[in-house]
């Protein structure tokens, strides 16, 4: 899953605007996903280490290296933007399903694609 996501991150810092319908549509995608992994670690760090033991080496890295892709390929104010709304949808999402179950699935979505960020 590291991979998947350097690669990712590499990916999106380095694409292009191209006026391609195609490629426009795979460039929001992948911006969204990586927007969706800094929520997700955000509300991991926020809510599941309670719950959860954290490695915090590897949910920093993931951060870290994702953070970098969006600043690359957004710009810092939209990444900020972006963040800040991703943010509050996953608050939004915690506190209608609740930690434990949010932090469960999350557990179960991140421990299977071969990323130990749940250590227990």
């Amino acid at each position: 899953m590291r991979r998947v996501l350097l690669a990712a991150a590499l990916a999106a810092s380095t694409l292009p605007s191209a006026p391609a319908m195609a490629e426009d549509d795979k460039r929001t995608e992948t911006i969204e996903g990586l927007v969706r992994i800094i929520g997700a670690q955000a509300g991991i760090v926020l809510y599941c280490r309670k719950i959860y033991t954290v490695d915090d080496t590897v949910s920093e890295g993931l951060s870290r290296t994702v953070r970098r892709a969006l600043d690359a390929a957004l710009g810092r104010r939209r990444a900020q933007a972006a963040i800040a709304e991703e943010g509050q949808r996953v608050a939004k999402t915690i506190a209608e399903v609740g930690a434990d179950q949010w932090c469960a699935d999350q557990r179960d979505i991140l421990n299977t694609d071969g990323v130990r960020v749940f250590v227990d």
